[in-house]
């Protein structure tokens, strides 16, 4: 399927049934819609982003999904989602019977799971999407093959769902801590925008005990809140270098999730060594003596 439509817009659509899994390549300009219909026979999908951006959001929550990284969510639920201009997206479709019997717990399935390419598991299931369209042929004259198929994306999935002790179940007790360290950092990065970001929220996030994801950060110069305050502050000096003269502390305070003013003072401060608008100032003066000089 390919749909012009006015002023430019485009979305398009092309897909196969492998008997009851479903392989879509989905392109699109900037869109916003619902999935899900909130029925049991709804099946699980796995969205793998190629280009652009999706987001996903259910109960307050916002999954954003970037180029190289794979969502897997049941669409038994009910997902509000969004994709950038030029997004496109690799989409498989399985039953849900066919990965619950997997995974062990369906509660794995009550948020959207996000996981990079770079991971082993992901890299498989990559490679499992490419081996799919070359035996597209092969597989619509084979029943037998069509439920290899099946069986083989819900194994990949259950992988990818899986959690890193179990995953990574031979790589020692340091291998461990890194993964978690790692995973815990991106999930920050993704909730920066979240009012209430707390080392709680980022171990359910996870799927690990709060223990487990502060014991991650114990080799590492941060804690998980003074991360997440480094991140915020990078984020709001880029805000006020853009601004320059016109910066409005309050404004970007409150954008980048501080208290109040005098906190996000506080702690740029001891950050940089000045006020935001001792820092703006100078940096003004820096670019005009660089621009006469």
């Amino acid at each position: 399927m390919s749909e012009p439509a006015p002023h430019g817009f485009r979305v398009s659509a092309r897909g196969h049934h492998f008997g009851d899994l479903l392989s879509i390549d989905f392109r699109s300009d900037a869109l916003t819609g619902v999935s899900g219909r909130n029925l049991d026979r709804d099946p699980i999908v796995a969205d793998l982003v190629v280009s652009g951006r999706l987001d996903f959001r259910r109960e307050g929550r916002r999954y954003p999904v970037l180029p190289g990284q794979i969502c897997i969510r049941d669409t038994r639920f009910t997902w509000r989602f969004s994709c950038a201009p030029a997004t496109r997206v690799r989409v498989v479709s399985i039953p849900r019977h066919a990965l619950t019997a997997r995974i062990g717990s369906p509660k794995r399935l009550d948020r959207a799971h996000i996981e990079d390419a770079g991971s082993p598991e992901v890299g498989l299931f990559v490679h499992f999407l490419e081996a799919l369209e070359k035996s597209r042929d092969d597989l619509d004259r084979s029943a037998w093959a069509r439920s290899i198929a099946l069986d083989s994306c819900a194994t990949l999935l259950a992988g990818i769902l899986a959690t890193p002790q179990e995953t990574r179940s031979g790589t020692g007790a340091n291998g461990h801590r890194e993964a978690t360290l790692r995973a815990a950092m991106h999930a920050i990065e993704t909730h920066l925008d979240r009012p209430d970001l707390s080392p709680e929220l980022i171990a359910r996030a996870l799927g690990v005990s709060l223990r487990t994801l502060h014991r991650s950060f114990s080799g590492s110069s941060d804690s998980v809140m003074s991360f997440a305050r480094r991140l915020r502050l990078q984020g709001a000096h880029d805000d006020l270098v853009r601004a320059g003269g016109t910066a409005g502390v309050s404004e970007i305070a409150a954008r980048w999730n501080f208290s109040d003013a005098s906190h996000f003072i506080r702690n740029f401060r001891e950050f940089y060594g000045t006020t935001p608008a001792a820092y703006v100032l100078a940096r003004g003066h820096r670019d005009r003596h660089r621009r006469h000089g």
